[in-house]
């Protein structure tokens, strides 16, 4: 059998894209031509830049979105706290291995032989035979001794350290909170900018989670959690922070640090795996295209990342400096775009969509909704429909069809725009917001919803789902087969 190069594309791409906002991407022209290149979420990643400057940047998308008439979220990216290399004299300091290093808490200027670090708590965290990990893990020492603010430590793998690389501690037990002063304080400027999604940095247990979501509901806000998981001690959490968060992001710069890389990719898988099961969305992180900051194409191997997190079953893939300081960012996002639909049409035409279904959504006695669900998506593969419609005000039922990752598009009607929003990082959904839509007939609604969505180009079917409630006891969802004539 022969090997057919490419493939017919999907109308509908399943897989979502997250681009970074930074230096080389906050003009009107730029984010216009990334909302139009296929951006569905926009990151603001408030480890750097002002309060003022991200205010400019969020209305700037906003404006772009409204002209293009496009939908579009936005994410703002809490800082957590800086566990980072201070500054020093000239810039840098060269390590050399073998030689002793002393890392302290003062603030003084780095020199040779003397690495000053932001992180106030770090000579409790820290015991003898620990290694600290420097710029990404590209350079390592191991731990000698500890006396008040000073740890004393060996050169493992040296090289050229400069000013605010970050830092690592595999095997320590961080004392820090997770949500910092600064992040409460930058939580509460972007909930009344009214992102969409916040982005809680070193995730380690549910109540990370719980402190967020209190600030949250005191500003009076229905803003999504996305849990960054960096940390080892995420993973044995990590059913609880999926209990609690809205959604995770595999953060895979400091996860990848802190575990052997060899063991990056199966994790990646599970916890992709881990979030479709609790219906919640998750993003695949960072150096997706990372050559791209420089070069006008990716290399061979990120390509295939990509694919890779595509055939996992991901809802998002993100872009974090490509876009943000990259000297690409338009071209970058229509590479991802490229190859995303590649993978997907051969997905598509191989009937692969339904091993992305999870075996067992039977989490928290939701049987019905994992009956639903699975209904869904085997009807919409049995009978070949055009589209699912999906009538929400909640956003929760285009969650329930959207992880079952059924070879249809997902149309969701909801009155509520907020909801519209979130519906844009869910893999395979596209809103249509809709306040005074006729919900009770929705046979009729269906027809011309598939029309206005563009899924039915002649005669065809689409199935049309009516929402699950949250409560068991009002859980009375509707399946139901629309032929639709054009």
């Amino acid at each position: 059998m022969p090997i057919h190069p490419s493939q017919r594309l999907l109308n509908h791409r399943r897989t979502k894209i997250v681009a970074t906002l930074g230096p080389s991407s906050t003009s009107a022209a730029v984010i216009g031509r990334l909302i139009e290149a296929g951006v569905n979420v926009f990151r603001l990643n408030f480890s750097h830049g002002t309060q003022e400057g991200h205010r400019e940047v969020y209305q700037t998308v906003r404006a772009e979105a409204e002209r293009l008439k496009k939908g579009v979220a936005i994410l703002a990216d809490l800082c957590g706290p800086k566990i980072r290399v201070g500054m020093f004299a000239g810039g840098s300091v060269m390590l050399v291995k073998g030689e002793e290093v002393t890392v302290t808490t003062r603030q003084v200027e780095g020199g040779p032989g003397l690495i000053p670090s932001q992180y106030e708590p770090l000579a409790r965290d820290v015991r003898p035979g620990q290694k600290i990990l420097l710029d990404d893990g590209n350079l390592s020492l191991e731990v000698v001794s500890v006396a008040g603010t000073e740890v004393s430590c060996l050169v493992i793998d040296g090289g050229l350290l400069k000013n605010k690389k970050g830092m690592n501690m595999p095997r320590a037990k961080l004392s820090v909170k997770a949500l910092t002063e600064k992040d409460i304080s930058d939580a509460r400027f972007a909930l009344g900018l009214g992102v969409d999604f916040l982005a809680l940095s070193f995730v380690r247990q549910a109540n990370d989670i719980l402190e967020l979501r209190e600030i949250i509901h005191e500003e009076k806000s229905s803003c999504a959690i996305i849990a960054k998981i960096e940390m080892p001690e995420a993973l044995g959490n990590i059913e609880k922070i999926l209990g609690v968060a809205d959604g995770i992001m595999v953060a895979r710069g400091d996860l990848g640090v802190e575990l052997p890389l060899e063991q990056l990719p199966p994790i990646q898988d599970q916890l992709v795996n881990m979030a479709r099961r609790f219906q919640k969305p998750v993003i695949v992180a960072t150096q997706m295209l990372e050559s791209m900051i420089e070069n006008a194409r990716p290399t061979r191997a990120e390509v295939t990342d990509i694919s890779t997190a595509v055939r996992s079953g991901a809802d998002a893939v993100m872009l974090s400096a490509e876009t943000a300081a990259g000297k690409h960012p338009v071209e970058t996002v229509l590479m991802m775009d490229a190859v995303l639909r590649e993978t997907e049409a051969w997905l598509y035409e191989r009937d692969q969509f339904r091993r992305l279904t999870p075996l067992d959504l039977r989490l928290n006695d939701k049987n019905i909704e994992f009956a639903v669900g699975q209904a869904t998506a085997v009807l919409a593969r049995d009978l070949s429909v055009r589209g699912i419609i999906v009538s929400t005000k909640s956003g929760h039922s285009a969650a329930v069809v959207s992880s079952f990752r059924p070879p249809s598009p997902i149309v969701v009607i909801t009155p509520d725009e907020r909801v519209s929003r979130f519906i844009m990082l869910l893999w395979g959904a596209y809103p249509l917001t809709k306040p005074n839509e006729d919900y009770e007939n929705m046979r009729e609604t269906a027809q011309r919803i598939a029309v206005e969505a563009d899924l039915v180009r002649e005669n065809g079917t689409v199935l049309v789902l009516r929402g699950f409630n949250p409560n068991p006891a009002k859980n009375m969802p509707g399946l139901i087969v629309v032929p639709v004539q054009r």
